[in-house]
């Protein structure tokens, strides 16, 4: 058998180790709690990340590019751990942990040199999986930082009409707005 076969094969046994290291990055806690909960409402966490491991798994071990689905699996992961107070390198961690959990899962198969050039082709697409997750972890932090960037554009506006009543002034392409008090309010000091 290739090692391709051997990782088809095996793939429910390569998820639920998978799935173990990357529950385990949250706490013992929180980890049984997102196994137990099946609910993907109740759930998004868990259901996620046991949805689209399978995923993952089978285009580091196709023969192909990455595909679409792919790349969707592996952007539903990193949205959510984008969000999370993670360093990025905790965040794209859980690439890496795959290689881990593919020697763990198939070492007798694998002992002796045993598939060497099958598993540095996976190795290689390991390695390309995680630059793809860096690069939508970069595009999911900007994408926070543009959302609090707006909201606190909009709670600084509603503090100036309530400040200036309903009229704001309306600033020039290139004039610099002074805020003063709103006219016939005392400041207080």
């Amino acid at each position: 058998m290739t090692l391709r076969e051997f990782m088809v094969q095996r793939q429910p046994a390569l998820c639920e180790r998978w799935l173990d290291l990357l529950l385990a990055d949250y706490g013992e806690e929180t980890a049984a709690n997102w196994r137990r909960e099946r609910d993907p409402f109740a759930n998004p966490i868990g259901h996620t990340f046991t949805t689209e491991a399978p995923r993952l798994v089978e285009a580091v071990s196709g023969d192909g590019k990455f595909d679409t689905v792919a790349a969707a699996a592996l952007e539903a992961i990193i949205k959510i751990r984008s969000v999370q107070e993670l360093a990025p390198s905790r965040a794209i961690a859980f690439v890496y942990m795959l290689r881990d959990v593919i020697r763990g899962e198939l070492g007798t198969e694998l002992a002796r040199g045993a598939h060497a050039t099958a598993l540095a082709t996976v190795d290689r697409r390991i390695e390309r999986l995680a630059l793809l997750a860096f690069d939508v972890y970069v595009r999911c932090r900007e994408q926070v930082f543009r959302l609090r960037q707006d909201e606190l554009k909009r709670s600084v506006a509603s503090l100036l009409r309530r400040w200036h009543g309903s009229e704001l002034p309306e600033p020039a392409s290139e004039e610099v707005v002074h805020l003063s008090p709103p006219p016939n309010h005392a400041v207080r000091r």
